[in-house]
């Protein structure tokens, strides 16, 4: 009888194991790296006698040499436009009269398009001497540029002579195309000297500027201008206008110019990742709005997402998030929390490996999470008890390496930096060794003092608090206990927070106010950046910028929006010129001259095994 029980017990487990974590192991296992006999890499090519940006690899297949570029990398620089597609292994591209499925592979941190083919039929010439790629066409010449007749929006055409590289940066109210190429002589009549795009107003911290939707003269539509074997055309964008660039035959740029220029599109870049661009209709589809997302499964065994920060060394400082997540090799990264844009310090949690590098504030939204894919969404607060000689006196404080700066106590440790440099008025600083009061410093004028910070110890700041600061005294004892409210929160070693929280278990939950957000902030209409959780626990990052013909979002448009994309919980990110997306090499949102410069983000990476 026992012996049948335990065999019984012993085909549930199996069939249990087959039916629910075999196929995620053999899934894992088709998702890690392709074997590759990489024999030359790099991140940088010379593209006709200029060094850019774009991570290649060259590897034997058979007896021939093949070689890769990152992806998006790819149709940035070189204006090859990638097409949607349901195959992590071939990727539909289109360049001219190129149109054809490139084979690609991905070696973290990238996608790579085997271009191997294209460069035969189309005449790209590629050499490699001494592991320095060169990518080279033809110099070509662009012989025209006129605006076309268009029953919907504007278009302008662009003749060239022979296929040619080609970049699109768009900012707010103009877009240049750069063209590997020679102006015609014709095209640079009575030409003023040309600016450079345009970025400025779009530094602001939350919320884009109301654009002027003037319309536009044909006479005004565009400039030609030329240097350095390179052809600009700048367009001026009326309102809310968008632009998109399409290589044609025979040898053609084609120009569309209207609110709704950019396609939809959706890629399945990684078996554990996919890009999707739609357009989602709100308010009895009176609006729509373009939504550039990236769902991620960090559940599989393949990925990990970390928090991000522009500074190992310290949490103070911004970076370009493109720079950051390169320089972290994160495969992809969406920007996150909040930060003072004057002296780059943190407004809201950052939590890594169990590690406070930011505190909460003000009771708002966060996202938790493990290294199994756990998540979980809540509002959170940090308390943290301070006991002097064993119990003698009580303390609390709430404030962690934090730039949010409150009458009271802060705490700040080696990850705040090596030094702290007093952030307001009179501040009494007590440095703590080996939990133990070392020295007490009177601080004078904000900024005036720096006080180190060696590791292992940390400081206690005292705001307006001068009765607290008494209580301690030179060789006290310290003990710290610091607790989460919720208390479930303690348990995850991941936490990045923002605000407000928009969604949680399928419901909307924004509110704004009671997260100490401003009226203005709450009601503005802005670009937007979310991260989310989907009803099969993949974490889903989310950008959006205008809708069609006008504005961002506000934030129930947000929540609304994330509904109708999946999302069951879901935290709003810093916004503005901070929204920006990254994958593969690439801000893929926006053209990434007029992405802002952000403090900390969510980086997605792979796990090394």
């Amino acid at each position: 009888m026992k012996f049948y029980k335990s065999k019984f017990l012993l085909l549930i487990f199996l069939s249990v194991f087959i039916v629910n974590i075999f196929p995620l192991f053999i899934d894992g296992v088709k998702a890690q790296n392709i074997p590759i006999n990489i024999i030359s890499q790099g991140k940088e090519v010379f593209i006709n006698e200029k060094i850019v940006n774009l991570p290649w690899i060259q590897w034997q297949e058979n007896d021939e040499i093949h070689t890769g570029i990152s992806d998006m990398r790819g149709e940035s620089i070189l204006g090859i436009e990638l097409m949607s597609t349901s195959n992590t292994d071939k990727q539909p591209i289109h360049w001219f009269n190129y149109h054809n499925i490139l084979p690609a592979k991905f070696n973290n941190p990238y996608r790579y398009l085997d271009i191997t083919n294209l460069i035969k039929t189309t005449g790209i010439e590629i050499n490699n001497n001494n592991n320095i790629l060169a990518l080279n066409t033809l110099l070509s010449q662009v012989n025209k540029v006129y605006e076309a007749p268009n029953s919907n929006g504007k278009k302008i055409i662009i003749e060239l002579d022979k296929p040619s590289f080609f970049q699109v940066s768009q900012g707010k109210d103009q877009a240049i195309i750069t063209i590997n190429a020679q102006a015609h002589p014709n095209l640079l009549d009575n030409i003023k000297p040309f600016p450079s795009l345009d970025n400025s107003g779009l530094q602001e911290v939350e919320g884009d500027e109301i654009l002027n939707n003037k319309p536009l003269s044909k006479s005004n539509l565009f400039t030609v201008n030329t240097k350095d074997n390179q052809t600009f055309v700048k367009v001026n964008l009326s309102g809310f206008n968008n632009i998109k660039v399409t290589s044609a035959n025979p040898n053609l740029l084609l120009i569309d110019i209207k609110p709704s220029a950019i396609l939809p599109r959706d890629i399945s870049w990684h078996n554990d990742i996919f890009l999707s661009r739609k357009y989602v209709s709100l308010n009895n589809n009176q609006d729509s709005f373009l939504v550039s997302s990236l769902k991620v499964n960090i559940k599989s065994f393949n990925l990990d997402l970390q928090p991000i920060l522009s500074n190992n060394n310290t949490v103070i400082g911004s970076a370009p998030l493109k720079t950051t997540a390169q320089n972290l090799e994160a495969i992809a990264a969406i920007n996150a929390g909040f930060f003072n844009r004057k002296n780059q310090l943190p407004l809201g949690t950052i939590k890594n490996r169990d590690n406070w590098l930011s505190s909460p504030i003000l009771n708002r939204g966060i996202m938790a999470w493990n290294d199994m894919g756990d998540v979980q969404f809540g509002r959170l607060m940090v308390e943290e008890s301070i006991t002097i000689n064993n119990g003698d006196n009580l303390i609390n404080n709430n404030y962690i390496n934090s730039g949010y700066i409150q009458a009271g106590i802060a705490r700040y440790t080696e990850s705040w930096g090596n030094s702290y440099n007093t952030l307001s008025d009179n501040e009494i600083v007590v440095i703590v060794e080996n939990n133990t009061v070392k020295n007490k410093i009177i601080g004078s004028k904000a900024g005036k003092d720096s006080i180190p910070i060696q590791r292992g110890n940390y400081l206690l700041v005292f705001r307006s608090a001068k009765t607290l600061a008494d209580k301690l005294t030179i060789n006290d004892q310290i003990t710290l206990n610091t607790e989460t409210i919720p208390k479930n929160f303690a348990n995850y070693p991941y936490i990045i927070g923002a605000g407000p929280l928009l969604l949680l278990n399928n419901q909307i939950v924004l509110n704004g106010e009671g997260e100490k957000f401003s009226k203005a902030f709450n009601t503005q209409k802005a670009s937007r950046s979310a991260v989310a959780v989907d009803n099969q626990g993949k974490i889903i990052l989310v950008a959006v910028h205008n809708r069609i013909g006008g504005n961002g979002a506000t934030l129930e448009e947000f929540a609304q929006i994330l509904q109708k994309i999946g999302a069951v919980s879901a935290l709003n990110l810093d916004g503005g010129s901070s929204t920006q997306m990254y994958l593969g090499g690439e801000i893929i949102d926006r053209s990434s001259i007029t992405a802002a410069k952000v403090h900390n983000g969510i980086g997605v990476f792979y796990r090394q095994k």
